[in-house]
């Protein structure tokens, strides 16, 4: 999903930032304090996860003590498991890749807010993804072969920073890629970027694809442990999901894999299903997402094959309410679907 201007700017000149020492001590207390599995347990490789994308938001971000408050709440809900979203930054005119400590998602922040989570019994995913100034990372495509190993061999290092923290910090589940589409059908590289993501990382691996082409025509989803589909296909206005189960049952059938929705989300304007990755402004329609969401849940929830859902998204500070037409479902109706079906949905 999109991020603005404004904030990309900022993230871009907040990985120049640094951490002053006050700071990292303090968040070594805490992983000293809470961390509750050792480093060399091991990582269960298939789980049901009721999910949502817990992103980085407001001025503190990931800081642990401004994000524990929300997270508190999420479990109520009974939200079992978050997907933490660090950004990297690409640029679609040179096959370069830039990430590192600063802006509001700080790899120690990060670190101290799974050992938080992990204490309440909840999962962390990491999904560490890319923006760009061109706009949708899917947008990056390098076809001269020179420029392509290029491009590879810097998404391989901003690849390895990020196993080697999920490994560091006992995430649950790894996202070797979102929303690359254009970059997928070069498969080679692509297993090749698995296997050392798993040299480094002992848990589970996903590659969170964009619905359409890309998620229907990924070849390395053998290489994974889950198939993973950021879940924007429009729905028909009768909010029949006929037509998607169909889709994604082909995938899971072809591949024999179990299938993760990384994100699924629709806005809180009306007719959210006919573009569910559309903010427009348009009339307020809290109940709309709400039974778009109902809807993607009868679906799939008690499919065998299928294990679970991360939501676009709850932010940090906990941004929303029924005013707010965003994706979020906080503070609207749909939140309360999220808690019948995790609390109630039999799995």
């Amino acid at each position: 999903m999109a991020r603005s201007s404004a904030r990309l700017r900022t993230e871009a000149s907040g990985w120049r930032e640094t951490t002053s020492p006050a700071r990292v001590l303090r968040l070594a207390l805490v992983l000293t304090l809470v961390r509750t599995i050792p480093a060399a347990a091991p990582c269960p490789k298939l789980f049901f996860q009721r999910g949502v994308n817990f992103t980085a938001e407001g001025p503190a971000g990931y800081d642990p003590k401004a994000a524990l408050p929300m997270l508190d709440r999420l479990k109520s809900y009974g939200v079992d498991s978050i997907a933490l979203v660090p950004y990297g930054f690409a640029d679609s005119r040179e096959p370069a890749v830039y990430f590192g400590r600063g802006g509001m998602e700080r790899t120690e922040d990060i670190e101290a807010l799974t050992a938080l989570a992990h204490q309440r019994g909840m999962k962390v995913f990491l999904k560490p993804q890319l923006w760009t100034r061109g706009g949708f990372p899917g947008n990056l495509e390098f076809a001269a072969p020179r420029r392509r190993a290029q491009w590879f061999a810097e998404y391989r290092k901003f690849l390895e920073y990020y196993a080697t923290a999920a490994a560091r910090m006992h995430a649950d589940l790894f996202s070797v890629g979102v929303e690359l589409g254009k970059m997928t059908p070069n498969d080679a590289e692509w297993r090749a970027l698995i296997a050392r993501a798993r040299e480094i990382y002992p848990g589970p691996l996903v590659y969170s694809a964009t619905q359409g082409s890309e998620f229907e025509t990924i070849r390395f989803w053998d290489a994974l442990d889950y198939i993973g589909l950021n879940e924007y296909y429009p729905l028909p206005d009768n909010l029949s999901t006929a037509d998607l189960l169909r889709t994604v049952e082909a995938v899971q059938k072809k591949f024999a894999r179990p299938v993760i929705f990384t994100e699924a989300g629709f806005c809180s304007y009306e007719h959210p299903n006919r573009a569910p990755w559309d903010e427009t402004p348009r009339a307020f329609a809290p109940a709309d997402q709400a039974r778009c969401y109902d809807a993607v849940f009868k679906a799939f929830y008690t499919k065998p094959w299928f294990q679970g859902v991360y939501w676009w998204k709850v932010g940090t500070d906990g941004f929303g309410g029924p005013a707010d037409g965003s994706h979020t479902p906080w503070g609207k109706t749909a939140m309360d679907v999220v808690k019948h079906w995790y609390l109630k949905g039999g799995r």
